[in-house]
């Protein structure tokens, strides 16, 4: 059981998947495991800084490496105007052989005349999706059931908290709060935790706006979010999500809704949980190494801890998992699908491959690889509890399917339905119905 009050991590997941592990002793890496018949130019495109740069670029040099008679063209940019580009390149029919790909915007490629079904290439063993957990291959698929890109690295949200108030409020008589626990238990610590904060010091941020936690909400209640590209969650559960925060933000468990706001969205440094104004918050675990470092500055001697979403009433898990992954592109040759074929083999199964990127799109998809990582001593420490949280929860993990333009919308409709409702201008009632209404014709729109 994972509880606040110790920095040890739980180590039973990582423990389990050393049999994964050690049935998995031989992967496909080094020359030995390459076709030296293999030739040819492809173009890869990927997003991301100069750290992920310089990692891609190692990786594409070990690769030509071993195959001399094939060069792979680099077409990377930051975020934005990657997706920019890409959709550009599908209109005219021009998108590159290998292309980065990530879950939550699939569906907007996600057709036979931009992207390539992969199905038949992992069927006739020409794409090894060996030790790929399954939810995260299915995460991979279209509204058509095909698969279109083959993940490489799983990205989840969860929630950041400061170990040493943990500490505190556990040395003055606060139980523990061990995972798994359910929403209202958490609502309980979160409650009980609060005479024991600094002064001025809120419980956890208001995660009323936060979509990632309301995507949790949803599915730990036995709802899906979305059908096709229609909302399927129900009113009443997005009143009672709107109710829950509002009696926490009430009670002054969490910051006022104008600090709400700024909070997530401002530079670590000045955030609440830097500066010790705040216990918890939820950001991506694969910030935590960055985020330490950052309160190593700002608050000398904090240490930042991650754990998991609450479940629902029965204890149904209902975290999100997103893959980011390569795709081959609908316009790649036939002649240039080996090549391409080959490199996503490469870049997910290669154990020197996976060590030079270091989960750095996410946590390496093979699990014998996020093991190793794990153990290896020279690995980050916060790096290994962000493996290990992941590997504590992949196997209840419930992805969601993101229909085109769904991210997008659920996080502006969100935001706008609940800050509404936090400044007293909605009833929680009212907010739900603004949510639902105005998600649905985002949705609708971008279906056309």
């Amino acid at each position: 059981m994972q509880e606040f009050r110790l920095k040890k991590r739980v180590a039973g997941s990582l423990l389990a998947t050393s049999i994964l592990a050690l049935s998995m002793a031989v992967l496909p890496n080094g020359a030995a495991a390459q076709d030296s018949d293999l030739q040819g130019e492809i173009r890869f495109s990927w997003w991301g800084g100069q750290v992920r740069n310089d990692k891609t670029d190692r990786i594409i040099q070990l690769f030509e490496g071993q195959h001399p008679n094939v060069s792979i063209v680099r077409e990377n940019a930051d975020w934005a105007p990657y997706w920019e580009r890409l959709t550009i390149q599908s209109t005219g029919n021009n998108q590159p052989c290998a292309i980065t790909m990530q879950t939550r915007w699939l569906a907007t490629y996600a057709r036979p005349d931009i992207l390539m079904p992969l199905d038949e290439l992992v069927e006739n063993g020409t794409l090894d999706v060996s030790g790929i957990p399954e939810p995260v291959l299915n995460s991979a698929r279209g509204a058509d059931g095909n698969l279109y890109m083959i993940p490489h690295g799983v990205f989840y949200f969860a929630l950041m908290y400061n170990e040493q108030m943990a500490q505190t409020a556990a040395d003055a008589g606060v139980a523990p709060l061990e995972y798994p626990y359910t929403w209202d238990e958490f609502a309980e610590y979160l409650t009980a935790i609060l005479p024991h904060l600094p002064e001025g010091a809120a419980s956890v941020h208001n995660m009323g706006r936060e979509q990632d936690a309301f995507v949790t909400w949803v599915q730990s209640h036995g709802e899906d979010v979305f059908d096709g590209s229609n909302v399927a969650f129900s009113k009443d559960i997005a009143v009672q999500w709107f109710e829950y925060w509002e009696a926490l933000r009430t009670a002054g468990v969490t910051e006022p809704p104008e600090v709400m706001i700024s909070d997530n969205s401002a530079l670590i440094e000045e955030s609440n949980i830097a500066n010790n104004r705040g216990f918890m918050t939820n950001r991506p675990p694969n910030q935590l190494g960055s985020v330490q470092t950052t309160v190593d500055t700002v608050s000398p001697g904090t240490t930042i801890g991650i754990t998991p979403y609450p479940v629902g009433p029965d204890g149904t898990v209902g975290m999100d998992i997103g893959a980011n992954g390569i795709a081959i592109g609908a316009s790649c040759d036939e002649a240039q699908i080996p090549v391409a074929a080959e490199w996503i083999n490469f870049w997910t199964q290669n154990e020197e491959a996976a060590g030079i990127y270091e989960s750095d799109n996410g946590v390496v998809s093979i699990p014998a690889l996020a093991t190793a990582q794990a153990e290896d001593p020279d690995t980050q420490p916060t790096q290994v509890q962000h493996i290990e949280l992941y590997q504590q929860i992949i196997d209840t993990a419930n992805p969601v399917f993101w229909p085109a333009g769904g991210y997008q919308a659920l996080t502006d409709t969100l935001n706008r339905a609940y800050d509404a409702v936090a400044f007293g201008q909605l009833t929680p009632e009212q907010g739900a119905d603004q949510l639902i209404a105005d998600l649905q014709q985002q949705l609708s729109q971008a279906a056309r």
